[in-house]
């Protein structure tokens, strides 16, 4: 079984330090790399389902690290859910867990610009930066993918050269 986080490690082997990853135990099978971008201060991978383009994707799995954030996840998450109703006001948004380190929310933004989405996300804190992983779909999730994603992301970790990071205070 090969793991999502291999693409994300292959991404940023080219940076001359060694940075932060964040580590999904989620199957890659039927995945393609839509788009990526690795610039000062933000590293983005987004997969979207083999038979698609990232211009029209149905599903999309989404691995964001913000190089430098140091913020708490749960300033991040009340940060990015503002953003969202200031974008579009019928966005619904929940969260499900909340950890020191990390905030797991869900949203449904309907009736906006770019159509509806449905979204599982979680933010992990690590030491060097906030990591941002997500699920997103343009129809309602069903409740087996829905706990599938949940559970992946709440086996997910930073790690960084191969050991799991353990957050300073």
């Amino acid at each position: 079984m090969r793991l999502i986080s291999i693409s994300l490690v292959l991404l940023l082997s080219c940076c001359a330090t060694t940075l932060e990853t964040v580590y999904v135990p989620a199957e890659n099978t039927g995945w393609k790399q839509g788009y990526g971008v690795n610039k000062p201060g933000v590293t983005l991978i987004e997969y979207i389902p083999s038979n698609e383009s990232i211009d029209n994707w149905s599903r999309i799995f989404t691995i964001q690290f913000l190089e430098g954030m140091r913020d708490s996840t749960s300033t991040t998450s009340q940060t990015l859910r503002s953003i969202m109703l200031t974008n579009c006001p019928n966005t619904k948004w929940d969260v499900i867990a909340e950890e020191n380190s990390s905030v797991t929310y869900e949203r449904a933004t309907l009736g906006c610009k770019g159509g509806n989405e449905y979204e599982i996300a979680r933010l992990l804190k690590g030491n060097d930066g906030i990591h941002r992983i997500s699920y997103t779909a343009k129809n309602p999730i069903s409740e087996a993918e829905r706990n599938k994603w949940l559970k992946a992301f709440s086996e997910a970790y930073v790690e960084k050269g191969g050991h799991r990071v353990i957050v300073s205070p």
